[in-house]
């Protein structure tokens, strides 16, 4: 994993660290977030223990991305047996509103990823919300869903929560997720807009369906600026390679 700062397009490297940093086999999607009390910064990484065992793990508070610390890794999340993240938690997404964290992850069943909740008061004891998952197996992502950013809306008191999906026909069904976008009106109960396709994928394959075709758009995030959104997207290739991918649009009313 490694942290960049960015500013108005200049990337620079301030930190990384390694599966090996923190005994490991595998790091996958990171998240940063804000101590809503403290301003202290706080990572979460999810991490492949051995043999596909996902977990979620949180480093010690810090100042600045430098001093983060592998070796203050603890355990704050992982699977239920016979529950719905059965086999593995991961790709964490977190939010901070009033003081209680929000944080949303892919949850694995023995079937496919679904995306999931967890709540807390402190950012290190979590409690899973008792409606997971919060997407079902259903329309175009009848296989697999996961959260991939979440925004205030520009004109309404609700939030748009943009997820990775797939269907069980798609070719790939796995790494091939397009993005579709849900809202919610408190964090916890969310509302799909997009049954009958994602929003965005890429141009190589059709909007609607990854069967036969590689349109992978993945990992969506927004920066929110006052007069524009940054997008930025893990997204397909021709040659059926990936690249990250940036783009910008006025605020939508």
């Amino acid at each position: 994993m490694t942290i960049h700062e960015y500013d108005d397009g200049d990337v620079r490297q301030v930190a990384s660290i390694t599966a090996s940093d923190l005994g490991v086999v595998s790091i996958e999607r990171a998240a940063l977030c804000t101590n809503p009390q403290t301003n202290a910064l706080q990572c979460y990484l999810p991490v492949d223990r051995g043999g596909n065992d996902w977990v979620i793990t949180k480093l010690a508070d810090v100042a600045t991305p430098a001093e983060l610390d592998p070796g203050t890794a603890r355990t704050v999340l992982t699977p239920d047996p016979g529950g719905t993240d059965s086999g593995t938690v991961k790709d964490p997404v977190i939010v901070t509103v009033g003081g209680r964290y929000y944080m949303f992850y892919a949850g694995f069943d023995g079937v496919s990823e679904r995306a999931h909740l967890a709540t807390s008061v402190d950012g290190d004891t979590w409690r899973k919300h008792p409606d997971n998952p919060l997407l079902g197996r259903d329309y175009w992502h009848d296989h697999h869903t996961r959260v991939s950013t979440v925004i205030p809306a520009s004109s309404a008191p609700t939030w748009l929560v943009f997820y990775d999906g797939s269907g069980v026909s798609d070719t790939g069904r796995t790494w091939n997720l397009r993005t579709g976008v849900a809202v919610s009106p408190d964090l916890e109960q969310i509302t799909d807009t997009c049954s009958d396709g994602p929003v965005y994928a890429a141009p190589t394959a059709d909007r609607a369906t990854g069967i036969s075709t590689f349109g992978t758009c993945r990992y969506l995030d927004v920066l929110v600026h006052e007069d524009r959104w940054e997008l930025f997207a893990e997204v397909a290739r021709e040659d059926e390679s990936f690249e990250l991918r940036r783009a910008v649009t006025p605020t939508p009313e």
